[in-house]
């Protein structure tokens, strides 16, 4: 009965004390915040939207109607309708215009110091890609069975 009572004592002392302190009363050094998030950078921006073009984020299951101005980000997808069509212009140079009909994801881009990179996933319809300045800018585009890369001005069709 005597080590039941002791217990209870001991455990009564320790909820009695200050939050953030020892059993013997000296305060506790807390560990420091975790630094805060870094939001996300967008690879690229959506532009000229014309007709029904929807956006899937990374982060979401709905598709959204598509406007102008709105940021891309890694694995965001866009689709485009029949009839539809939309520019999409990369932060790093170069840009892709989706035809009617299209599907397309915005890719991870890993780019070389000084060098600007984009990178596009086209799963269904067609693009025209364009690279504003080929001397300092990469375009990847690839598809389910094919990956095609510019460094320089190249057309493909």
């Amino acid at each position: 009965m005597n080590g039941r009572w002791t217990y209870m004592l001991m455990a009564l002392a320790l909820s009695a004390l200050p939050a953030g302190c020892s059993p013997d009363g000296k305060p506790q050094a807390s560990s420091p915040p975790p630094p805060p998030l870094r939001p996300p950078t967008p690879h690229a921006h959506l532009k000229e939207v014309k007709g029904d073009v929807k956006l899937k984020r990374a982060s979401g299951d709905e598709w959204l109607a598509a406007r102008e101005g709105l940021p891309l980000f890694e694995n965001d997808k866009v689709s485009t309708a029949g009839g539809a069509s939309a520019h999409i212009v990369f932060v790093h140079g170069g840009s892709v215009n989706l035809a009617e009909d299209a599907l397309i994801g915005i890719a991870e881009t890993r780019p070389r110091p000084g060098q600007g990179r984009a990178d596009v996933t086209v799963l269904k319809g067609k693009v025209d890609a364009t690279l504003e300045a080929p001397a300092t800018q990469t375009l990847s585009v690839s598809t389910p069975s094919a990956t095609i890369q510019a460094g320089r001005e190249i057309v493909f069709q």
